[in-house]
C-alpha cells in the first residue's frame, strides 16, 4: 500500500509540474471526482462496518436524508463515483477552456457530458444491497443531462457575446 501511495503522489505532483501553471484549477478540478469517489467507498465501507448493507439491512436511499441531518451531501459523491474518469476528464478541460476564454469548446465538452449522463455512464447511480452501483440505460442519469446542456446554452452564449464585442 505504501507504494501505491507514492505513486500517487508523485503522479499528483507531475500534474502540477507539468501542465502550465495557469491550468492549475483545472488539476484541482480533475481530482475532485476521484476524491468524492474516494469519500463514497470510505463512507460505505463504514456503514457495512455498522452492520449494514446485509439482506437484512441493505443500504437504501432513505440513507442520504440520514447524512443530510450532519450537513453531509452524500449523494453529491455517490453520483461522482460512478464514471469518475469520465467526470475527471471533462471537468478539467471545461475548466481549461473556461481559462483560455474558449467557450464553445467549453460548451463542446458539456455536450459529450450530457449525453455520456444521458445514457448512464456517468453520475447515474442505484441501489443494491449493499453498494451503490452505476445505472446504465437511456436516460437514467437525464437530471445531470440537462445541467450540462444548460451549462453548454450558457458557453455557447458567451462564445457569442465574446464573438459580438470583436
Amino acid at each position: 500500500m505504501a507504494i501505491v501511495l507514492w505513486i500517487g503522489i508523485v503522479i499528483v505532483a507531475q500534474s502540477f509540474t507539468a501542465t502550465p501553471s495557469n491550468h492549475a484549477p483545472a488539476v484541482v478540478i480533475g481530482l475532485l471526482p476521484g476524491i468524492a469517489g474516494w469519500g463514497a467507498l470510505i463512507a460505505k465501507n463504514a456503514l457495512r462496518a455498522a452492520g449494514l448493507g446485509t439482506p437484512e439491512k441493505p443500504l437504501t436511499p432513505t440513507l442520504i436524508e440520514q447524512f443530510k441531518l450532519s450537513d453531509t451531501y452524500i449523494d453529491g459523491a455517490f453520483a461522482l463515483e460512478q464514471g469518475f474518469i469520465f467526470s475527471a476528464m471533462i471537468l478539467a478541460g471545461i475548466t481549461v477552456y473556461i481559462i483560455e476564454r474558449k467557450f464553445r469548446q467549453a460548451a463542446y465538452w458539456s455536450v459529450s457530458a450530457a449525453v455520456i449522463s444521458w445514457v448512464g455512464l456517468m453520475h447515474s447511480y442505484r441501489w443494491t444491497v449493499a453498494d451503490t452501483v452505476v445505472n446504465f440505460g437511456w436516460g437514467t442519469g437525464t437530471p445531470w443531462a440537462i445541467g450540462y446542456i444548460m451549462l453548454a446554452i450558457l458557453f455557447f452564449y458567451v462564445d457569442w457575446q465574446e464573438r459580438r464585442k470583436t
